[in-house]
């Protein structure tokens, strides 16, 4: 039973895009944001010794997460080098986030903060699963991005660290280095990590005008519009906050 949880081979609860489970986990992220945003200025307010304690036991619950996925597949021999390895954006700002929490590094949070948005809100959007609930793969799609982005959204708030618009270009640059190291290695495995090789396959189903259009500007143009919406939404307000 523990085994077909990981590898999946008879599946029961297939993945629907915009189904009923995609369209309620959704949901949740959205609301838990919101609930986080609305709450700020008292998340702001917990002692420093409780924040602390909600965000190193949020950064194991992640680091557990995937740690679980990877070496549980291994196990079960379920593991694709084309797919686990953990070279995605969302892995890496997981681990980023995680190591900036348990060492106390806020030099990093200011690039995990648009990180944690970047790759995760294309993702909850357009997953590229097989099945849902029965599955463990979508529970650590669960945690690794939705739990992903209201934790790093909390740990903004609680942690009140100064973001500046360079930080929006140090991380414009970064992931524009982690596409260009990608894509020599994508090309040499056939792997297609952080998509720079081409878009996947069930966001050109769903919209074929995209095929076209090379992979590295179509994530450009997504990233520069989330992490742009994220620094003048978010990033920008909270600065004018902290400034009165």
């Amino acid at each position: 039973m523990l085994r077909e949880f990981f590898v999946n081979e008879h599946p029961k609860f297939l993945f629907k895009q915009f189904g009923l489970i995609h369209n309620i986990f959704i949901s949740i992220a959205i609301i838990g944001l919101i609930i986080i945003y609305l709450n700020r200025h008292k998340i702001a307010k917990i002692s420093l010794k409780n924040k602390n304690l909600i965000l190193k036991i949020s950064a194991i619950i992640l680091l557990i997460n995937m740690l679980i996925f990877t070496f549980g597949n291994l196990y079960f021999g379920s593991f694709d080098f084309n797919e686990h390895l953990p070279l995605h954006l969302c892995f890496i700002a997981n681990y980023l986030f995680i190591f900036a929490i348990i060492f106390n590094k806020q030099s990093i949070l200011k690039t995990t903060i648009f990180l944690s948005f970047l790759g995760p809100i294309p993702a909850i959007l357009w997953p590229n699963l097989v099945s849902t609930i029965d599955n463990f793969n979508f529970w650590q799609y669960v945690i690794s991005h939705h739990f992903f982005i209201c934790i790093s959204l909390f740990s903004y708030y609680a942690l009140n660290y100064h973001v500046e618009f360079k930080n929006f270009i140090i991380t414009f640059i970064f992931t524009n280095f982690l596409m260009l190291a990608m894509y020599p290695f994508n090309l040499k495995f056939h792997t297609n990590y952080i998509f720079s090789t081409k878009i996947p396959d069930n966001v050109i189903a769903l919209y074929p005008w995209l095929k076209p259009f090379p992979p590295m500007l179509t994530l450009e143009i997504t990233g520069l519009v989330i992490s742009g919406l994220v620094y003048y939404f978010i990033i920008k307000k909270h600065n004018q906050e902290l400034a009165n």
